[in-house]
């Protein structure tokens, strides 16, 4: 039985509303973790500047509000957060 509504399933993550393919904005994360500058992803990817600093204004919002909940809504220290967070990157894979 169908319930008429629509699911997505990247609601309540920083890639939801986002245009460009979830492979592009990895590849954009690793790039800006690899120390390159917004100008140097821009000339890489394509990508104008303004988009790949608010996908990067994004994935700060979102890191922040992970944060918060583990360390008030889960009452977790910030070295059990930051356990926590080093467990799941090691079990996730890209």
């Amino acid at each position: 039985m169908c319930c008429g509504k629509q699911f997505v399933e990247t609601l309540g993550t920083p890639l939801y509303g986002k245009r460009l393919p979830e492979k592009e904005i990895i590849g954009i994360c690793k790039l800006l973790v690899e120390k390159n500058g917004v100008r140097s992803i821009e000339r890489i990817t394509g990508h104008h500047r303004d988009t790949i600093s608010n996908l990067l204004k994004d994935m700060a919002e979102h890191a922040e509000m992970m944060n918060e909940f583990l360390l008030h809504n889960v009452k977790l220290d910030e070295m059990e957060a930051d356990e926590l967070l080093c467990t799941v990157k090691k079990n996730v894979y890209v």
